[in-house]
């Protein structure tokens, strides 16, 4: 590997020294912030086709998250092989291949993107009828993804742009960029369906536009700020070595959150067969559900780069501190959520609809039901997270693909298997049977220690025997 030893001009978060719950806990907060500007004009969505398209369209959007997420868990997947390259590499202090890698991802991540959308264009009414969704849903969904997935090269752009500055400690500028498209989106929802009537369709469209512009302005950021790390001498745009590498990571890293959204997938299914007010129910629960559970996923996210870069730089023993601090951490946050749902969990499930329609109370009584009892799995979840970050920043995605599938298996068993006996009570069992499953092995995982044997490159920066070709 040609040596590189020039630094960047501008200064990155450097999480291989200082205290380490305070930078754990910066490093944190803008992510959750922009996480909650992203969670806030998705909840838009479907407060305003709530309330003013009608309970039918909620169920829409909302049936249509488990495809959506698909194409999520693709793209999370593939930047995740970035991520952990890159933050590696930038704790050795290589940044020659910390610029080439980043271009690498982006200009694979793009290509994959592109077939995933015309594969989504042409498939999505066929799994929404596979997935029982109901007459009354059915248009307005196949509408809905179709112009999703016109659009998600935007959203993978953005997903792989936000990680890549994550990886360099960076996680203040994914969030101005999602002010930016939050506020956007919530201006194009109210004008599309408020104003112009479009429906369901408005939303899509709107957040299409947003995502658009976000993606396209965070790209000219990022290459400027590539323009600060020096070149390797034998730099190259595009990789096939780096490549290797990358997807190496990213393979496991997309299998694992692919396990996750299939899942959902067949754990929809058997929700739709519940009706469509519990539908609507569930969509608002979760959506709120999803801002809840936000500050211990996104610790889980800082605990992978806080990994990652301190294992690049050969500080094992601060890896471990981190990961209980990240605990200790995480336990709270899940305690301040849980307190919330509890105390309030009627009235946020009401914002999605309008309380004068027929089939709102069964909507809010459906949706509260299912955040009660998701509140406490929230503890679990915080410990799953907090373990799977662990792995993922030190690059051990074949045991966290394992952990993941595992789960995601039991889960789905769980949900087929109870459902006819117990009703809609078999989604949070299963979720929570699931996420334990989860916690014993990514914890065994981190008391045994293999997950230190996974580097991508040694404290020197040069390659580990693994990069050089060594078996797993």
């Amino acid at each position: 590997m040609a040596e590189v030893i020039a630094r960047p001009k501008k200064r990155h978060t450097d999480m291989t020294k200082g205290p380490i719950a305070k930078t754990l806990f910066f490093f944190t907060l803008p992510m959750f912030l922009g996480n909650l500007f992203q969670q806030l004009y998705n909840m838009v969505d479907s407060i305003v086709v709530g309330n003013f398209v009608g309970p039918s369209a909620l169920g829409a959007v909302g049936c249509t998250f488990p495809i959506v997420f698909v194409a999520i868990a693709v793209a999370s997947g593939l930047g995740m092989g970035c991520s952990v390259v890159t933050s590696q590499y930038l704790g050795a202090k290589d940044y020659g291949s910390v610029r080439m890698s980043v271009t690498t991802s982006l200009i694979f991540n793009l290509a994959v993107s592109i077939a995933l959308s015309i594969l989504g264009m042409a498939a999505s009414g066929t799994v929404l009828k596979w997935m029982r969704t109901s007459p009354e849903t059915i248009d307005m969904a196949t509408e809905y993804l179709f112009i999703y997935f016109l659009g998600l090269t935007f959203m993978f752009m953005y997903n792989t742009i936000a990680g890549t500055f994550r990886a360099l400690g960076d996680s203040k500028t994914p969030l101005y960029y999602l002010i930016l498209s939050s506020f956007l989106n919530i201006g194009l929802d109210l004008l599309f369906v408020v104003q112009f009537g479009m429906g369901v369709a408005g939303v899509a469209w709107a957040t299409m536009i947003a995502q658009g512009i976000c993606a396209v302005f965070s790209f000219i950021h990022l290459m400027k700020r590539l323009g600060q790390f020096e070149k390797r001498a034998d730099h190259r745009v595009f990789s096939t070595e780096m490549l290797r590498t990358i997807v190496r990571l990213a393979i496991p890293s997309m299998l694992q959150q692919l396990s996750v959204s299939i899942s959902s997938v067949l754990c929809q299914t058997v929700i739709n067969g519940f009706g469509p007010m519990l539908v609507s129910g569930y969509t608002a629960a979760n959506k709120i559900e999803s801002i809840a559970g936000m500050p211990i996923m996104n610790l889980g996210m800082a605990v992978s780069t806080f990994v990652a870069q301190n294992i690049g730089a050969g500080k094992m023993e601060r890896v471990k501190k981190g990961f209980k601090s990240a605990l200790m951490m995480v336990l709270i946050f899940a305690a301040a959520s849980c307190v919330l749902l509890l105390l309030f969990g009627p009235n946020l499930v009401g914002i999605f609809v309008n309380r004068e329609v027929e089939g709102a109370a069964e909507v809010i009584r459906w949706g509260t039901y299912h955040l009660v009892h998701m509140a406490f799995i929230l503890f679990i979840q915080g410990l799953m997270f907090t373990g799977e970050g662990m792995l993922k920043g030190a690059g051990d995605m074949n045991l966290l693909v394992f952990c993941t599938l595992t789960g995601m298996v039991l889960r789905t068993i769980c949900v087929f298997a109870l459902a006819p006996k117990v009703g809609f009570a078999a989604i949070w069992f299963s979720i929570g049977l699931g996420s334990l499953t989860e916690v014993i092995i990514a914890f065994w995982r981190y008391s045994q220690g293999g997950w230190k044997e996974k580097a991508i490159v040694s404290d020197s920066g040069e390659e580990s025997p693994e990069e050089a070709g060594a078996e797993a």
